[in-house]
């Protein structure tokens, strides 16, 4: 559904999105879906272009799919702008959006904060281990689909094995920078702990009914909850930086 090139009251909007005025105040209070007042002083209004990303977010798309081909593809697609977090700052919005729309499902009340936690994990992990050097187009993908219970997070970094290779110089390929990521502990310059997120990621989904699929460069994992060892894969094809899928 298209809207005109204009400012929707928040009447026009409840009806568009189909959800009460109230249930839009309270979205806008919460961050979910943001209103816009010209004047400090002026009613509440919504921007065309927020209430169609909200829109499309419902439509059902293959996310791993987009994911895969904006790192794989040179030059790299165009993503749609609700998939795309340019800075950490946006990514971090993103991600309390989305807290704030899965905290109240009751089937994982118990287990929401770690995925909020992992997923967290990850994204940051694109923005530390990359900044001042990407490659050619900075930023994350970051999409999630509720009912399919699936998260997908991307970048088109250097890579783990780039990352790691500069302070374990031995390091000969992805394979190895993988197992390494999730495994081992590494310091840089003391104290300074660097590429350690991950570990924490490893516990959080061997401990709970999580299953983590993270690829980087030709070298694919597969975690799940009481896994002791890592499932690392050799991939036939090779891809620009990590990508991760999350299932809870």
């Amino acid at each position: 559904m298209e809207i005109d090139q204009k400012l929707l009251s928040i009447g026009e909007a409840s009806i568009l999105i189909g959800v009460s005025a109230d249930t839009l105040r309270e979205w806008d209070k919460k961050g979910v879906l943001n209103s816009f007042r010209p004047l400090p002083t002026s009613k509440r209004y919504y921007r065309k272009e927020d209430i169609n990303s909200f829109l499309k977010r419902d439509k059902p798309i293959d996310l791993i799919d987009i994911a895969k081909k904006w790192v794989s593809s040179e030059p790299p697609i165009e993503l749609p702008s609700s998939l795309y977090c340019e800075t950490s700052d946006i990514f971090s919005a993103r991600l309390q959006h989305f807290s704030i729309e899965i905290e109240n499902i009751a089937d994982i009340k118990d287990i929401f904060p770690l995925i909020i936690a992992i997923t967290g994990e990850i994204g940051n992990n694109s923005y530390n281990h990359n900044i001042g050097n990407w490659p050619d187009v900075p930023g994350t993908f970051f999409g999630y689909d509720i009912k399919k219970q699936e998260i997908v997070l991307a970048d088109r970094g250097q890579g783990i094995f780039k990352t790691l290779k500069r302070v374990l110089p031995k390091l000969k390929n992805d394979q190895e920078a993988l197992k390494v990521a999730f495994t081992e502990y590494i310091t840089g310059r003391a104290p300074e702990d660097r590429g350690n997120g991950l570990k924490f990621v490893r516990d959080i989904v061997t401990q709970n009914p999580l299953h983590l699929e993270f690829q980087t460069g030709n070298a694919i994992l597969e975690l799940k909850k009481d896994d002791q060892e890592l499932n690392i894969k050799k991939t036939n094809t090779s891809l620009r930086g990590c990508i991760a899928i999350i299932k809870y």
